[in-house]
């Protein structure tokens, strides 16, 4: 255990240097203001779950060069997959990461969500010992990306409000709302992967899976948080919840939405 905590502490430190070299030569260091730093501290939670896979994932104890060999190339791989993630995963929400950079603590939280929710999906998947499981790592992580996208746009047209116009806004509820659902969905994403890779069919079928999982929620936001949480009518589309977050932008009804996806997310992997 302690010998697994150094490794993992070490792959961290080095982790985060490399996330500090990267960032500099990007033209996004560090800043001192709230936007940024919540963004950096996305990217820590990210950089601490791989560390912890490459402790756990690539190392068996009986050949110490190989293992640092191992978690070397499972490890740059994996930040280099995290980074180009992050420009893709934008793609659908454009503006909101130069919004965030320049202080806008909502599109900062969605965007922080965004950050977290892939690095969930990176560590999920890049450990290993080999690089035919190197192959099966970033293919994996592919389709889980996609995945992650694709079940974020469905969503974006049940809700009766823009949510990315609403964040550009300063909306922290709608970035409430929507971080927590695009951290429930990696898990659950993260959850159908879980294993060894077993071939073709059962990992399309295992996607399936998480595609339903994540579709599912839809009718619990609707009943769950609209009528039991906040004792209003049920209704198929939009409602008193819509309407909280997008007209008022009522923080506690988008906390109460994202805090019930992320529960919901965790019971369906606690039970397996």
């Amino acid at each position: 255990m302690l010998e697994t905590m150094a490794f993992g502490a070490g792959a961290a430190l080095i982790l985060l240097l490399l996330d500090l070299v990267l960032r500099s030569v990007t033209g996004h260091p560090d800043a001192d203001t709230p936007g940024p730093r919540l963004l950096l501290a996305a990217r820590v939670v990210a950089v601490f779950l791989l560390a912890a896979t490459l402790a756990t994932g690539c190392r068996t104890g009986a050949d110490l060069g190989e293992d640092l060999l191992w978690m070397a190339v499972f490890g740059l791989s994996g930040l280099a997959a995290f980074e180009l993630a992050l420009g893709f995963a934008m793609l659908p929400l454009p503006g909101l990461i130069a919004a965030a950079r320049l202080g806008n603590l909502a599109c900062a939280t969605a965007f922080s969500a965004h950050t977290i929710a892939i690095g969930i999906l990176v560590a999920n998947v890049f450990g290993g010992r080999s690089f035919t499981e190197l192959g099966i790592a970033a293919a994996s992580f592919a389709v889980g990306q996609v995945t992650l996208m694709v079940l974020g746009a469905l969503w974006r047209l049940l809700t009766d409000y823009d949510d990315r116009a609403q964040m550009l806004q300063g909306n922290t509820a709608a970035a409430l709302a929507h971080g927590g659902l695009t951290i429930a969905l990696a898990l659950l994403i993260a959850h159908a992967t879980e294993g060894e890779f077993q071939g073709a069919w059962p990992a399309l079928r295992d996607y399936a899976v998480a595609l339903a999982e994540g579709l599912v929620i839809y009718p619990l936001r609707q009943l769950i948080v609209q009528c039991v949480i906040l004792r209003s009518r049920p209704t198929l589309r939009g409602g008193e919840l819509d309407t909280a977050i997008g007209t008022r932008g009522d923080i506690g009804a988008g906390a109460l939405e994202g805090a019930t996806y992320l529960a919901m997310a965790v019971f369906v992997v606690s039970l397996s």
